[in-house]
C-alpha cells in the first residue's frame, strides 16, 4: 500500500491550530508506518519527521484542483488529509478527511482571508467533506458537526486525543492506532472497487 499523508497544513505559527493537529498526528502516525509525506511551497518541513515527501501546490493554490489527478499518477492507494480540500477530483484512491479548517490571524491580510474562505462557507465545505471516503474528528463536538455535513453514507469517525492542540506525538497515539485501522479498512476497499472494475 502507498499512503500519502497530507502535511500542506504545517507552519511555524504556534498558534496555529490545525498545524498543531497535522503535527501530532502526523508524528504518531510515523511512529507506526511510513508513508509519504505531502508537502507545499510554505510547509515547515523542520517540524516533520524524516519521511519521503512528494511537494504539490498549496492547498490555496487553484493548482489544487489537479492534486487528485497528480496523486494518481504516481501511485497512491490512500490519502488522509487533516483537513478538507480539492483533493477529490478524479481521484483513483481512497481518500480520508479530517474536520479540521483553516482560520486566518487577526494581523492576516485580505489576500490571505479570501483563500480560507472556502472553509467558512457551509456549502463548499459540505462539498469538501463529501468527497471522502471516511470523516475523521477529533471531538465529539466536531463529530457532530461533521454528520450534519456528511452524506447519509458516508462513515464519520472520532480519533480519541486529550488534547487536540497538542504537538506531542504521545497524545496522538491512540489516535494514530485508529487512523491505522481506518487506513487498512479503506485501502481494502479501494482494492475491491479496483479488483471490481478490472473484471
Amino acid at each position: 500500500m502507498k499512503l500519502f499523508v497530507d502535511c500542506r497544513w504545517v507552519t511555524e505559527d504556534p498558534d496555529d491550530q490545525l498545524s498543531r493537529m497535522s503535527r501530532g498526528i502526523v508524528h504518531a502516525l510515523a511512529e507506526r508506518r511510513s508513508f509519504v509525506m505531502i508537502v507545499g511551497p510554505s510547509t515547515a518541513l523542520t517540524l516533520l519527521p524524516a519521511l519521503p515527501w512528494e511537494l504539490l501546490p498549496s492547498p490555496y493554490s487553484p493548482a489544487e484542483v489537479l492534486t487528485g489527478k497528480k496523486l494518481n499518477s504516481v501511485g497512491a492507494d490512500v490519502v488522509f488529509t487533516p483537513a478538507p480540500g480539492w483533493t477529490g477530483f478524479g481521484r483513483r484512491f481512497a481518500l480520508l478527511v479530517g474536520g479540521g479548517t483553516p482560520h486566518p490571524r487577526a494581523d492576516d491580510g485580505l489576500l490571505h482571508r479570501l483563500r480560507t474562505w472556502p472553509w467558512r462557507s457551509r456549502l463548499i465545505r459540505r462539498w469538501m467533506i463529501r468527497s471522502a471516503d471516511v470523516i475523521l474528528g477529533v471531538s465529539p463536538a466536531q463529530q457532530r458537526v461533521l454528520l450534519g455535513n456528511s452524506a447519509a453514507d458516508q462513515p464519520v469517525v472520532t480519533l480519541h486525543t486529550e488534547d487536540a492542540a497538542s504537538v506531542s506525538p504521545a497524545v496522538w497515539r491512540e489516535s494514530a492506532a485508529q487512523l491505522d485501522a481506518v487506513i487498512d479498512d479503506a485501502y481494502a476497499a479501494v482494492r475491491a472497487r479496483r479488483d471490481a472494475a478490472a473484471s
